[in-house]
């Protein structure tokens, strides 16, 4: 037979005891806490050491040039009702921008902004001509039309298509269309009519934007590897890298240089054709609008990018809303260009 005292002091040792294992289980907690890393929040490099640290370098080591991003304003808001589509500049500097729903606008360097067209059907990627017309793919309906200054619309292309998106014109003449759904590379004649299969090649497995050099040299952004591909005029396809992540969505040939978009990384490669070495000359990696230079711009989702005719300004296309079939947002114009 337990003693009184002791039965009654039993409740008491239970309650110390649990007390007791609480405060350890709390120490312990707070020793543990210190061996982990701190939020992220606490441990993001500030604008200025992302400047000095971070995007300055090229894979290989040498310098990339620093840029600044700006945004365009526009007099009128560009309306998506689909995704972002494709973007090509005249030799004014008028810029032309399709949203992949129906709308194309034509926007001035100064941002006078009007709706060029709103009769298309999932307008992606285009191509303006000397002479002033525009040729617009549809994605959806395996078609490329041709927009006249006037308004006229007419059928280009449509035969032996499938999901072509980015046009670039040939030395001779022809027109190169990438067709995404299709995983192949088609020739368009230069007066238009049916598409004929020019490149097929299994390593292609979304090519989506298409740009040229002053040689001839095609340049391919396949939107699911991560490859940027060169295809010179006597036909050799070769990879010449491999960026990281995925979504190589459009890309540009400017001042020797090869500038991709990654649409679903947030930021815009810059890269050496000749060597394959690249870094990133805007955005930080997550979504934003602010302006800035290289290591603190930031953009969200670009799509489409295009260069003036004087190589001095790069214009690429992104949002800012819900994104989707039958969703509204708005279409973002930014500027890149060498920081002066």
């Amino acid at each position: 037979m337990k003693h009184p005292t002791i039965r009654k002091s039993i409740p008491l040792i239970r309650y110390l005891t649990a007390s007791l294992i609480v405060a350890i289980m709390l120490s312990t907690a707070a020793c543990s806490d210190e061996t982990k890393l701190p939020p992220v929040s606490d441990t993001r490099p500030s604008k200025d050491s992302r400047i000095l640290n971070a995007s300055d370098l090229m894979s290989d080591g040498s310098p990339i040039p620093p840029h600044r991003t700006t945004t365009l304003e526009t007099s009128i808001e560009l309306v998506s009702d689909g995704l972002i589509g494709g973007l090509t500049i005249d030799k004014d500097g008028n810029i032309y921008t399709a949203d992949l729903g129906s709308h194309i606008w034509k926007i001035t360097p100064d941002g006078e902004t009007v709706l060029y067209s709103g009769e298309f059907d999932d307008p992606s990627g285009n191509l303006v001509l000397a002479n002033g017309d525009l040729l617009q793919s549809e994605w959806t309906n395996n078609r490329i039309y041709k927009l006249s200054p006037d308004g006229t619309r007419s059928l280009f292309s449509e035969a032996n298509l499938n999901g072509p998106v980015g046009i670039v014109q040939r030395p001779d003449g022809d027109f190169i269309v990438a067709n995404s759904r299709g995983k192949f590379l088609a020739r368009v004649p230069q007066n238009g009519g049916d598409a004929e299969v020019v490149l097929q090649d299994d390593r292609m497995t979304q090519p989506n934007g298409v740009t040229i050099d002053q040689d001839g040299n095609i340049y391919i952004a396949d939107l699911d590897s991560g490859n940027v591909f060169k295809w010179t005029p006597e036909g050799v396809l070769t990879s010449i890298v491999e960026l990281p992540g995925r979504g190589n969505a459009h890309n540009v040939f400017a001042n020797g240089m090869l500038y991709v978009n990654k649409i679903w990384d947030h930021v815009i490669y810059v890269v050496n054709p000749e060597t394959g070495a690249y870094g990133i000359v805007t955005g930080t990696g997550l979504p934003g609008y602010e302006d800035g230079i290289t290591g603190v711009a930031t953009i969200e989702e670009p799509n489409s990018i295009g260069v003036t005719s004087d190589g001095k300004v790069i214009y690429f296309n992104t949002h800012r809303g819900a994104m989707g079939r039958n969703k509204t947002a708005r279409i973002i114009m930014r500027k890149l260009r060498f920081d002066e």
